[in-house]
């Protein structure tokens, strides 16, 4: 087993994410294939592409929701090691993710949801996790549906108790895979609203999407994934505005009709 010094990176301080050569499958398929990826402290993100592209797979593997078959990630210069079960949960706890479906607790309150984590997990104080939880669901606009049940909440609602649920774990790093997909039309620009206000705090973040206005108004770098590859990046008028790659100009295309 690595030593932690020994499984720091050598790679530069200024990225927070590195991944390399990273290859998963389930059973016979592929979902990729030797895939890198890297995201400078401060980045935003926003990955692209059809459905089965593999977009949620990459988030998921990023903060080990599922297994690599091959390849290396490190996060903050340290190397994950599958092996070491206490170094996975510190370093991944360093990672929050939004999920396309909320996954709140249904039996909790807004701000038992937000609560639960760092009391559980990081074993917090009680009162110091109360004090920011209900800082973090008055960032997110919800300072008035603290004591609410995820049942008397709108889906846009519920998507910003999420996002202030992974807030509170105090993380260097946000993951959100689709999470707008499930909301109605008219609350998704409530969801989208916090994701900029984050951006403009300075978190980086990986945000899978079918949002191209926020990919075109907020991204740092956008990627366009497709069958397990990553066809095109580049910078958001680039890659709207002058694609390179006939894949990426035909999904555009699709997308802007």
């Amino acid at each position: 087993m690595e030593t932690a010094a020994e499984s720091k990176c050598s790679a530069s301080d200024e990225y927070m994410i590195e991944a390399s050569n990273l290859t998963k499958k389930f059973n016979d398929l592929v979902v990729f294939e030797n895939l890198n990826i890297k995201v400078k402290k401060g980045e935003v993100l926003v990955v692209i592409g059809p459905s089965g592209s593999g977009k949620s797979t990459l988030l998921r593997c990023l903060n080990y929701l599922e297994t690599i078959d091959k390849g290396k990630i490190v996060i903050e210069g340290e190397i994950l090691n599958p092996k070491d079960k206490k170094m996975l949960r510190r370093v991944t706890t360093k990672m929050g993710m939004v999920f396309q479906n909320f996954n709140l607790f249904p039996h909790m309150t807004a701000i038992q949801n937000v609560m639960e984590a760092p009391i559980v997990v990081k074993k917090e104080n009680r009162s110091e996790v109360k004090k920011r939880a209900e800082e973090l669901l008055n960032k997110v606009g919800l300072g008035d549906k603290m004591d609410y049940y995820p049942s008397k909440l709108s889906g846009g609602q519920k998507q910003r108790v999420a996002i202030a649920r992974a807030l509170a774990m105090n993380p260097d790093i946000m993951l959100f895979d689709e999470p707008t997909s499930a909301l109605d039309p008219e609350l998704v620009g409530e969801v989208l609203n916090v994701m900029k206000n984050l951006a403009k705090d300075g978190m980086t973040m990986i945000v899978v999407t079918h949002e191209m206005g926020f990919a075109r108004e907020v991204a740092d770098r956008v990627i366009f994934m497709d069958d397990g590859k990553i066809v095109e990046q580049g910078k958001p008028e680039d890659i709207f505005s002058n694609p390179k790659e006939d894949r990426t100009k035909s999904f555009l295309n699709k997308v802007f009709k």
